[in-house]
């Protein structure tokens, strides 16, 4: 599992989605949970309906979704459909600009889709 500093976003691992919408995308199942307070103080852009998106290396965006709160805890879940297969890198992101972008490889993406863990 990848871990950033404190407050920052860390993975791990997960499966994609096997939903095919041509032979030449695919879907990415992920997940964010908050180890705080969300959607207040420091954790106030991870909320329900908080962007997601998925980019290449260039950061081109690729995907976006929208978070959705599973259960009273703060744990979120996503997908993203029609990701373009071929590109070198696939990042993931959510919440502000200081929270980063996770990287994977397509196989990686793929097979273990995103899931992040903040605070």
């Amino acid at each position: 599992m990848l871990v950033l500093a404190t407050g920052g976003i860390g993975f791990g691992l997960g499966r994609a989605s096997v939903e095919w919408s041509t032979p030449d995308t695919f879907a990415i199942d992920g997940s964010m949970t908050v180890s705080g307070n969300c959607g207040s103080g420091g954790y106030s852009d991870m909320r329900d309906g908080a962007q997601v998106e998925i980019v290449n290396q260039d950061n081109k965006v690729l995907g976006v979704s929208t978070l959705k709160r599973e259960d009273v805890s703060c744990h979120f879940t996503f997908t993203v459909r029609d990701i373009p297969t071929g590109e070198r890198l696939y990042g993931a992101s959510t919440g502000n600009s200081n929270r980063g972008v996770i990287w994977k490889t397509q196989a990686e993406a793929m097979s273990e889709g995103f899931h992040l863990t903040l605070g």
